[in-house]
């Protein structure tokens, strides 16, 4: 019965799983994103999990659970620490951080103890070995730091997301973020550390611990992917920045459309800004004899993403850039292009047919 659990556990979640690494790394291959290439790895670490997880129900010696067990335990904690990494990196760019420095200390501590003095107990259940740490070890100790400083700090950071989401959609798709964090990091934890602390060593059952934790941690790192999943089909779901305008405006600088998100930007200051990207740009090629395009321009607290198509050049005004904002500018110009063509290539001063792009906004922005 201990094995049948042992190995139905990791194989229920197999298929799922696969389906999401192959849809992430077709998407690290075809889009060339980071975030895709930090999903594929966090799912490609979780699939090796499985692997060591359900081959401990098999061990025949003490030593193979041994070290299945502790491999399936360093594997889980690099996991948790990927998951840190997309999270900040999607929703602000960073790629890394002080935060994420001090749980790099925290992991590698807990996993040098797994690896050099690991502490653990072996029990007989039916013909399976069931490996734990023993109780109180200091592996443990820095595994439940690990863990609450990942899950606290995950918490605040999607909190404040939720806070800043303009949507229910956004406030939906970080909700259930949340609650795939809450089931992959912090539930989990939560039988270990009372049996820790309050349970009796010898009153402690290694089992319900296993099955426990893998299942609902299994079931958060699955409903971390699907929302992930949903997300890279819209990658401003998960955005914490401000947009303030989008204007589209033909090479002569006529401003063919423009969507003020500030009540500070007036129509005037739309047609001043139009004029001004053309003559910035016009600028630019004359000194430097290039013949692209300025890409961005910072400025002390907002940066301008431009882009330069055929028939048009489209602007967006945000707080910051990340790799979701200039994939959502990017599909907005693709799909204005396709679906303006006719017009902008008999393009003849009348502006009023490009008033209905408001919905390719609503589309890839909201």
């Amino acid at each position: 019965m201990v094995i049948l659990i042992l190995f139905l556990i990791p194989v229920v979640f197999l298929v799922p799983t696969l389906l999401l690494l192959f849809h992430f790394v077709k998407k690290a291959i075809t889009q060339k994103k980071k975030i895709f290439f930090y999903l594929s790895c966090l799912f490609f670490i979780y699939l090796l999990m499985h692997f060591f997880e359900a081959s401990q129900g098999f061990s025949r010696t003490s030593i193979g659970a041994e070290f299945t067990f502790i491999m399936a335990q360093i594997l889980r904690m690099m996991m948790l620490y990927v998951l840190v990494m997309v999270l900040e990196f999607y929703s602000q760019n960073i790629s890394f951080s002080g935060k994420q420095t001090i749980l790099a200390m925290l992991a590698f501590i807990a996993i040098g103890g797994m690896i050099s003095s690991p502490n653990l107990e072996v029990e007989m259940i039916d013909t399976s070995y069931i490996v734990t740490f023993t109780h109180l070890s200091p592996v443990v100790i820095s595994s439940l730091l690990f863990n609450l400083f990942a899950s606290i700090w995950l918490i605040i950071m999607l909190r404040r997301s939720i806070k800043a989401a303009n949507t229910r959609e956004q406030k939906t798709i970080i909700s259930l973020l949340i609650l795939g964090f809450i089931f992959a990091i912090f539930i989990p934890i939560i039988p270990n550390l009372i049996q820790s602390l309050v349970v009796p060593e010898e009153a402690r059952n290694a089992l319900f611990d296993l099955i426990f934790g893998s299942i609902l941690q299994n079931a958060g790192i699955l409903l971390i992917g699907i929302t992930f999943y949903r997300i890279s089909n819209n990658p401003w779901l998960l955005q914490q920045q401000k947009i303030y305008l989008i204007v589209v405006y033909s090479h002569d600088g006529v401003e063919l459309f423009s969507k003020s998100f500030s009540e500070e930007i007036t129509p005037n200051d739309l047609m001043l800004l139009a004029g001004g990207f053309s003559a910035i740009s016009s600028m630019f090629q004359e000194i430097t004899d290039a013949e692209g395009i300025i890409k961005a321009i910072l400025l002390e607290d907002k940066e301008l993403r431009i882009i330069k198509k055929e028939n048009f050049i489209s602007a967006l005004l945000v707080d910051y850039s990340t790799e979701a904002t200039e994939e959502a500018h990017k599909s907005f110009a693709n799909e204005f292009e396709t679906q303006y063509k006719p017009q902008l290539e008999h393009f003849t001063g009348e502006i009023t047919q490009f008033g209905s792009a408001k919905k390719i906004i609503d589309q890839y922005f909201f």
